[in-house]
């Protein structure tokens, strides 16, 4: 799944590539297999036929990132809420529709990266003002498209209940260490991808910010001493910034704006590397994956101590 430096990097693509342009007509296929589903998002046959009323001939003015959310925001006062969840990713291009009514599709007629056979699931198509589309890329049809009043975003399910934002100068190691003592008895692990908590973390950085400072996953959070409180803080931020630099992780479907790879799964420490020798100098030990409150988790057994 998508996490902070991939949405981060997305929405940096979108302000590229789509902030000033009109959305000429929208286009979507996820409520042909769910027209009678009860979610408020594109996969309700109504629910998208309103969305469309609001979104078709608006301008896109601003982009953001909230959590793992991608914010687009619109003239007339609405903003466009996108959650990739796990194979989603939002690309723009020139493309052409094939077929006609539920059985039509989207295929990319411009040579490049664009041609990765990852980024051929398209469910959702924005048709811009310049001549190319805004398309999301879904291979299991699991993210979110929704839409809200702008003012009104606070109230949204996906993003009124986020908590902070691991890399805003608002941020402060301060508040960080106060974290340690309200959800005092959930695995570290736990806490680090409580959306609640700190939004924008999830599996692969849980893991590697885990991993970098030497702490096991189950440890108990106010029994890790406040010195390494502090290096899982650094850790976080180091490691944050630092695949956002390199595009993301590609590990699995995600794509950029242009369906180009991030890079980031080529410095991985730990994620997915069970039965690996570790990487850390003068270590030696074996990575190993368990799973904590249904999360996978991985950890080396050897340098990572547990605390509590």
């Amino acid at each position: 799944m998508p996490e902070l430096p991939e949405v981060h990097t997305t929405v940096e693509g979108i302000k590229k590539t789509a902030v000033g342009k009109s959305i000429k007509d929208v286009w979507s296929d996820y409520h042909v297999e769910t027209a009678r589903s009860s979610q408020q998002s594109l996969k309700n046959e109504k629910y998208f036929e309103n969305f469309k009323k609001i979104v078709r001939g608006s301008k896109i003015i601003r982009a953001e990132r909230r959590g793992k959310n991608i914010l687009i925001h619109l003239n007339n006062r609405h903003t466009i809420i996108v959650h990739m969840k796990m194979t989603g990713h939002i690309m723009v291009g020139k493309y052409e529709k094939v077929g006609r009514a539920q059985g039509a599709s989207w295929e990319v007629i411009e040579d490049g990266p664009l041609q990765d056979p990852y980024n051929k699931f398209v469910h959702l198509v924005f048709s811009l003002s310049d001549g190319r589309q805004l398309v999301l890329s879904d291979a299991r049809k699991f993210a979110s498209v929704t839409i809200s009043k702008s003012d009104e975003l606070n109230l949204h399910h996906n993003v009124g209940n986020l908590g902070l934002e691991p890399l805003d100068k608002n941020f402060s190691l301060e508040k960080f260490k106060k974290i340690f003592e309200t959800k005092r008895n959930i695995p570290i692990k736990s806490l680090l991808m409580d959306q609640s908590v700190i939004a924008g973390i999830g599996n692969i950085y849980s893991d590697e910010i885990l991993w970098a400072v030497g702490v096991h996953p189950t440890s108990v959070p106010h029994k890790i001493p406040v010195q390494m409180q502090n290096e899982i803080y650094k850790a976080m931020q180091k490691i944050l910034n630092f695949s956002i630099k390199h595009g993301g992780d590609s590990k699995s479907d995600y794509r950029n704006i242009y369906g180009e790879k991030g890079g980031f799964q080529n410095f991985h420490k730990v994620y997915g590397r069970k039965g690996q020798r570790c990487q850390k100098s003068g270590c030696g030990g074996i990575i190993a994956r368990m799973v904590i409150k249904g999360r996978s988790s991985h950890f080396c057994p050897s340098h990572q101590k547990r605390y509590g």
